[in-house]
């Protein structure tokens, strides 16, 4: 009986499937391996508006993927998508799953510290995505067991940046009260002050502290309500 090659054989689906597995993989190993490391944009090549003074130190990089949330509200005549905020998980430059970005700026690490922020100056570097943004504390707070510490608890200036996605497809909408989530990224560059904090205690509440909720025991994040 003549002997038939491998590929021409009528195995099962999954053994064939297999075996083109193994033929492709070590083409991804390289191509993994090729992949340019991904480097943020330098502070002085953003945007003038967007840029941080001399007394900023970059202290972390972190990427961000999600979803950006709208919802629909009448304007006069029109009903529109209107930017609630982003809901992402923040990831480290060893791709560690280290916090979250919640509707409000508001970024969580999860070892309990985090700052809520708001924009201070933003800038619309690529067409078709969010702007790019620099965003400043309006409250802070470290690690709920040793105070002043966390990834967090000295942020002085946040730095949105690399931004993708994230704008409804149509500005108009048509059911009031409706939800939308946009697929998007981002990078956040958080920088301290070697001029220690800026703005106070890092743990006092901003001076309208009554437009944030009560931070719940839980550990589950508030959103600020503006």
């Amino acid at each position: 009986m003549s002997r038939q090659p491998l590929d021409s054989m009528s195995s099962p689906g999954p053994l064939r499937s297999a075996l083109r597995l193994l033929a492709v993989l070590p083409l991804a190993a390289l191509a993994a391996c090729a992949a340019p490391t991904y480097v943020a944009p330098a502070n002085a090549n953003l945007p003038a508006q967007l840029q941080t003074g001399p007394s900023q130190l970059l202290d972390q990089v972190l990427t961000a993927r999600g979803q950006t949330i709208y919802e629909c509200r009448r304007d006069g005549a029109v009903q529109l998508w209107t930017l609630e905020g982003d809901l992402a998980t923040l990831v480290d430059a060893e791709r560690r799953s280290v916090g979250t970005v919640t509707p409000g700026d508001y970024f969580t690490a999860y070892d309990g510290s985090y700052v809520i922020a708001r924009p201070d100056a933003v800038a619309q570097v690529t067409a078709g995505t969010r702007v790019w943004a620099r965003l400043i504390p309006r409250q802070r707070a470290g690690h709920i067991a040793v105070a002043g510490t966390g990834r967090f608890a000295r942020a002085s200036v946040v730095q949105r940046v690399d931004t993708t996605g994230g704008l409804p497809p149509d500005p108009l909408c048509e059911r009031e009260g409706g939800t939308l989530f946009v697929p998007y990224s981002a990078t956040y560059l958080i920088y301290t002050s070697t001029m220690g904090v800026k703005h106070g205690n890092p743990s006092a509440p901003p001076a309208n502290s009554s437009s944030l909720r009560t931070r719940p025991k839980s550990g589950i994040t508030p959103l600020p309500t503006d």
